[in-house]
């Protein structure tokens, strides 16, 4: 593997890192506007302001997430063929099913079918990844 395509490939990685932390930390401040029974009015009051402040903690660290994973995501795009990044994205969505379980404040459920899910995804990556590499040797 070139020196850049490994450079790409961990951007890659942190790409998809980044994007997961994202999702995670949105939904445990869209968990605490739950918790305080806040309902979203647009305009808000200040009153109103001061109630979402620790939501919006949450949930700015998730899109400065995003900002970070985006930058990191364009620069990969720049060393791998989409055909090869893109699917590695999906490997988020198992990255965020497991931060969910993991974290406790999220409280989310364990179950095989899920589980079984993420094999899928993951068995398809590597198949995915594979079928890349072959082609690029």
């Amino acid at each position: 593997m070139k020196n850049s395509s490994y450079i790409g490939m961990v951007f890659i990685g942190i790409s998809i890192l980044l994007s997961a932390i994202a999702q995670l930390l949105m939904k445990a401040g869209m968990l605490v506007l739950q918790e305080q029974n806040i309902v979203l009015v647009i305009p808000p009051t200040f009153d109103e302001v001061v109630l979402f402040i620790p939501a919006l903690t949450w949930v700015l660290g998730g899109l400065f997430c995003y900002s970070v994973s985006v930058l990191c995501w364009m620069r990969a795009l720049a060393q791998h063929e989409l055909s090869l990044a893109y699917p590695l994205l999906s490997l988020s969505y198992a990255l965020v099913y497991i931060g969910a379980v993991v974290w406790p404040r999220l409280n989310e459920t364990i179950s095989m079918t899920r589980i079984a899910g993420i094999l899928f995804i993951f068995l398809g990556v590597l198949v995915v990844a594979r079928t890349g590499q072959k082609q690029t040797e």
